[in-house]
């Protein structure tokens, strides 16, 4: 149907985005990126039914992601080439992640009624790793090659030796990646969940990252006088009382100290990011993972769009002045600040 309404549209992109989405979970388009093949073929590398793995691969052709020739389906590499790594974003997980926001719907609908937001551990226990692996290859790609580097003097700290703590780290990517930069610097990440501070100490430890550690311990508990450089990175919007937090990290700091933190570069005003089209993402994201998770019936949350309307004066409102700012190609704004 030719120029359908943009609502239709968006519905029937939902449809194969959610059949992608069931390939990933499934194995199902993981076996048909290794070889193009029948359905039977498809069913048994990801050893499932094949009269559903059919109609997988029917709802694949339907949806573009591939084409169907005397009975073989060949992925669409333009489309789905993406999954194969390479992008400076997790694109699997960022597709398979439908998945469990489907599922959290229902939580959704009464935490938008009650407003009583949706906890950390919940969440979790939904997203399990996905959040980390959307994340991780912007991280490879920029973190120290834009994001470090385009603060100079934090570069050569960091060469020289400073002591270095990351809040909400989940998995520990971003420390793993700055300890193996950075021989000579001491890192420990603050992380609420157990188990993802057990998975990030044990990669560490693959890794033989002897200067990188991580604790269970909220990030508001961080001593006095402690670190040189605090990192909140694409964090602060998940966290429930952030004023708390960022008057902790005030004290932690010792002199001379920085706190660098990177937020999505959204204006805030959705009437003029709805110019860029993944916008949406941002904003759908938000209502549905990031403003619940720092939600709560006592307090309104922060979410992911508040930072291009409000950061600068938030970290001024709690001692701190923003002193530089690295805008990334992928649309974060990343602020270095210091205690005034």
């Amino acid at each position: 149907m030719a120029d359908q309404p943009n609502l239709f549209s968006d519905v029937a992109r939902w449809y194969a985005a959610t059949t992608l989405a069931l390939g990933l979970r499934t194995g199902l388009t993981q076996a048909l990126l290794d070889a193009p093949g029948t359905a039977d073929d498809l069913a048994t590398r990801s050893s499932t039914d094949p009269a559903n793995a059919a109609r997988w691969a029917d709802a694949m052709v339907a949806a573009g992601y591939a084409t169907l020739d005397a009975g073989t389906y060949v992925p669409v590499e333009d489309v789905l080439g993406l999954l194969r790594g390479g992008a400076p974003i997790g694109v699997g997980p960022v597709v398979e992640l439908l998945g469990p926001l489907g599922g959290l719907l229902p939580r959704v609908e009464r935490a938008m009624r009650d407003g009583g937001g949706i906890s950390s551990d919940e969440l979790q226990a939904a997203f399990g790793p996905l959040p980390e692996l959307v994340n991780a290859p912007m991280y490879e790609a920029l973190l120290v090659g834009e994001w470090i580097a385009g603060h100079p003097v934090l570069e050569s700290a960091l060469r020289d030796g400073i002591d270095v703590a990351e809040i909400g780290p989940g998995g520990g990517t971003a420390l793993r990646l700055l300890g193996a930069a950075y021989p000579a610097s001491r890192f420990t990440g603050f992380e609420l969940d157990q188990r993802q501070v057990a998975l990030a100490t044990a990669a560490a430890a693959t890794n033989g990252l002897a200067n990188v550690r991580f604790e269970a311990r909220d990030g508001a508990e961080l001593g006095r006088s402690t670190f040189d450089l605090v990192l909140i990175l694409d964090a602060l919007h998940h966290v429930t009382s952030p004023g708390r937090l960022i008057d902790a990290v005030r004290a932690a700091l010792r002199p001379g100290g920085s706190l660098l933190i990177a937020e999505a570069s959204l204006s805030g005003n959705p009437a003029i990011d709805a110019a860029d089209p993944t916008a949406i993402i941002v904003y759908g994201s938000d209502l549905l993972y990031c403003f619940q998770e720092s939600k709560t019936a006592e307090s309104d949350g922060l979410g992911a769009t508040w930072a291009g309307r409000e950061l600068d004066a938030f970290l001024r409102a709690h001692g701190f002045d923003p002193v530089g700012r690295v805008d990334s190609t992928m649309g974060y704004a990343v602020v270095r600040a210091v205690v005034r």
